[in-house]
């Protein structure tokens, strides 16, 4: 305890100190010590074990896919395709039906320089989908694409 004592009062002379001196007293209480604390492991268990995880199946949500067309469609607007392709592909994920998440995917594609990708999203949804009213308008754009991409 005279040690403590000591040390606080030398702290609180030199003045660049004094904040330390207010803080050094606490890392002595039990529980707060760095020193009191045992050391953990350092190791990557899944890299040192070899053990590979699967991805977890996402559960289909409407909201969360909402969300992502949104972030999306603001990192399309900064023409960071890329970042906008990750975003759709995580929104046809949580709802694989949904016209508007296919329609940005493919417009990312296309901006990005990969319109074979993009005439992918469109036949994969016409295929999937033959029942959705936005059908036509899939088709049209495909042919479009299809018809520019020659």
């Amino acid at each position: 305890m005279d040690l403590q004592r000591k040390i606080c009062s030398l702290f609180a002379t030199v003045p660049k100190f004094r904040i330390l001196a207010f803080l050094f007293p606490l890392s002595l209480l039990p529980g707060l010590s760095y020193a009191a604390q045992k050391p953990g492991l350092i190791r990557d268990t899944g890299v040192a074990d070899a053990v590979e995880t699967a991805p977890e199946a996402k559960v289909p949500d409407p909201i969360l896919c909402e969300k992502n067309i949104s972030i999306g469609d603001f990192y399309f607007k900064q023409k960071n395709y890329a970042a906008a392709i990750r975003r759709y592909l995580d929104a046809i994920e949580y709802q694989a039906d949904s016209a508007r998440a296919h329609d940005a995917l493919a417009r990312a594609y296309q901006k990005n320089d990969q319109a074979a990708k993009a005439i992918a999203v469109y036949r994969q949804f016409i295929e999937k989908n033959p029942d959705s009213p936005n059908i036509a308008e899939f088709r049209t754009k495909l042919a479009r694409l299809e018809k520019s991409a020659k």
